[in-house]
């Protein structure tokens, strides 16, 4: 199996595909809080169980257990002071050493959770802030940081018109707490703004069921390549796992995300320009330990923060480190969560994976081409996540992906060629969504 070598300028990632330690039965659990519909938790369980890490599995409903390695607990999640101090008395007389959350969402009860228990964690604060786009925006400002796009926070349930009089064009809408680049419109005069708002108005309605929700940030459009950062935060240090290349340019008027390519082609020192742009982000927001996922631009000779998340990148893009290494991130998380030391991982080829885009909104009737796309050379993996009669949605308001193509080269140029021909093979059949009718 080859392996891929990133573009890394600092030291690489401690993983080793060639060594399976068990820790001993004394070693120190984890408890890994994820609601029951989580995709990533699988992820986590399974990594857990190849390196004999023992896990509580933390939900709000009936876990599945993993027999012989994990344990479940169920806590209601609607109040989180209420969950932390519920999963505190079932933990405290455990031998739990780390408290992880693979979901965004509660990255901060694992905090609250990590406190009380007297746990090394991120401050609640600080990630309590990073998920709201507005506070994240803040902070950065208050901090000092100038590469941060020019933002403002819209009430909808203001008169927009006045909110929005001088606001310069293009720019970008977007909700505060939504991910996979939902709800995140480019407008490039009134009336297109207009019209966003109204629709993510609509898109809160259907998701939250909540005014409390009816925020909307809209900042400036910064032109440039956009490039993604996967990183590791200890001792004041961001050690650089790898940054991926977006080839497609996010130009609007969705963000719907596509291909990662890495190693990056950009050379070594805009790597490592990024890598301490990053790190003053994390700096400036609070946050001292775990995984980092950060988003920038490179635009008029600056790096441009435009997220940077305490997680890592979610499990289905993730999963190309596995195909590639036969080792994963979040092998390499719980690992370093529980002082397991892990050896060099070597990355000595180029990969990527490609998010497949929704290009027609439609119940899917059928997938042709896949046996195609799979024998393309270079693929490793043609994975498809959607049956017959899914309803298949286009951003802004979709946000599942239909599958996704991973390929590995000597070359990023060779695995970019690869999955774009892989992706060309594939044809989503569909029947649009026919209103129903009732007499």
């Amino acid at each position: 199996m080859r392996r891929l070598r990133c573009g890394s300028v600092s030291q690489p990632v401690k993983l080793n595909s060639n060594q399976n330690h068990i820790i001993s039965a004394t070693a120190a659990a984890v408890a890994l809080i994820a609601p029951t519909h989580s995709y990533r938790a699988s992820v986590y369980l399974s990594a857990a169980k190849k390196r004999g890490i023992s896990v509580f599995l933390v939900s709000d409903g009936e876990p599945s257990i993993v027999p012989g390695s994990t344990h479940g607990i169920r806590v209601d999640f609607s109040d989180s002071s209420k969950a932390s101090q519920s999963i505190h008395e079932q933990l405290k007389d455990r031998n739990v050493g780390a408290v992880i959350a693979p979901d965004e969402k509660y990255v901060a009860l694992a905090a609250q959770v990590s406190d009380r228990l007297g746990l090394p964690h991120n401050c609640v604060a600080a990630l309590k802030s990073i998920s709201n786009k507005h506070l994240a925006r803040e902070s950065l400002i208050n901090a000092g940081i100038d590469a941060v796009p020019g933002f403002r926070l819209i009430d909808l349930d203001q008169a927009v018109p006045q909110q929005i009089s001088n606001v310069q064009y293009p720019c970008v809408a977007k909700p505060l707490n939504m991910s996979a680049s939902r709800g995140v419109i480019r407008a490039n005069n009134e009336k297109e703004l207009l019209n966003a708002l109204e629709r993510i108005r609509k898109l809160l309605l259907v998701e939250f069921d909540d005014l409390r929700h009816n925020r909307v940030l809209v900042e400036d459009y910064i032109d440039g390549m956009e490039y993604a950062l996967e990183g590791y935060l200890a001792d004041g240090n961001l050690e650089l796992i790898c940054i991926f290349d977006k080839p497609d340019p996010l130009e609007g008027p969705y963000f719907e995300e596509t291909y990662y390519i890495t190693p990056s082609r950009l050379g070594e020192v805009v790597q490592e320009r990024i890598r301490r742009t990053v790190l003053k982000a994390c700096i400036c927001h609070g946050l001292t330990m775990g995984p980092v996922h950060a988003e920038v631009r490179i635009s008029g000779g600056k790096i441009w923060i435009l997220e940077v998340a305490a997680r890592s990148i979610g499990g289905d893009c993730g999963r190309l480190f596995e195909l590639a290494t036969q080792s994963s991130l979040e092998e390499f998380v719980l690992c370093r969560a529980v002082g397991y030391p892990m050896e060099t991982l070597s990355l000595e080829c180029a990969a990527g994976v490609l998010m497949i885009p929704v290009t027609e909104d439609g119940i899917l009737r059928r997938i042709e081409g896949a046996t195609r796309a799979q024998a393309v050379a270079n693929v490793l993996e043609v994975r498809l996540d959607v049956r017959e009669g899914e309803r298949l949605m286009r951003w802004p308001e979709g946000g599942k992906y239909p599958g996704f193509i991973y390929a590995m080269a000597d070359t990023p140029q060779a695995v970019e060629s690869a999955l774009r021909e892989s992706y060309a093979q594939l044809d989503f059949v569909c029947m649009p969504n026919l209103p129903v009718v009732v007499r």
